[in-house]
């Protein structure tokens, strides 16, 4: 029986994956999520299940919970990895992508976040970008899929990303 090569198959087969490979999941996944926000969609069910390998390349599945903002007045997504303000909007999936990313950079589930294990003295990038993309309060995330796809960017380049962490970050341990 066929079944598709998705991230949830991945990081439960390897564990956590090196953070190279995430940086460039996330890079290419805010890639899609701007294409989508751009043209006034939200995707509202972003996890590692719905991630799929298309001739090794990333790609968002189950587009049939892709929506307009304005038409998202059922409640979809998975939990642990909806916002804190629900699910429907561009920042929803950011905070969504965050998640992912997290659970893909460190191999741990999704319920366990923040918890970032420490293999280093300092903070890594790709830290960064997941606090800041899932950020509780929506005003303080990603305002937009390119931000965090521009800092993922940069992150695969070693830049640290400089945003101001919020208080209850400060005393979290690297990646």
């Amino acid at each position: 029986t066929y079944a598709p090569k998705t991230l949830r198959a991945a990081v439960a087969h390897r564990g956590k994956l090196p953070a190279a490979e995430c940086i460039e999941l996330g890079r290419s996944l805010a890639g899609a999520l701007q294409h989508l926000h751009e043209h006034g969609l939200v995707h509202r069910d972003i996890k590692p299940a719905n991630i799929i390998y298309v001739n090794g390349q990333p790609k968002l599945a189950d587009i049939g919970l892709v929506a307009a903002p304005s038409a998202t007045s059922s409640y979809v997504g998975t939990e642990g990895y909806i916002p804190p303000e629900g699910p429907g909007t561009a920042q929803a999936d950011i905070f969504s992508l965050g998640k992912v990313l997290y659970v893909a950079s460190t191999g741990k589930d999704r319920d366990e976040f923040p918890d970032l294990p420490t293999l280093s003295e300092t903070a890594t990038p790709l830290n960064d970008v997941i606090l800041k993309a899932c950020e509780h309060d929506p005003r303080r995330r990603y305002q937009t899929a390119r931000e965090m796809h521009d800092d993922l960017v940069a992150s695969a380049q070693g830049k640290r990303i400089r945003r101001k962490l919020s208080r209850r970050w400060l005393a979290i341990p690297a990646v």
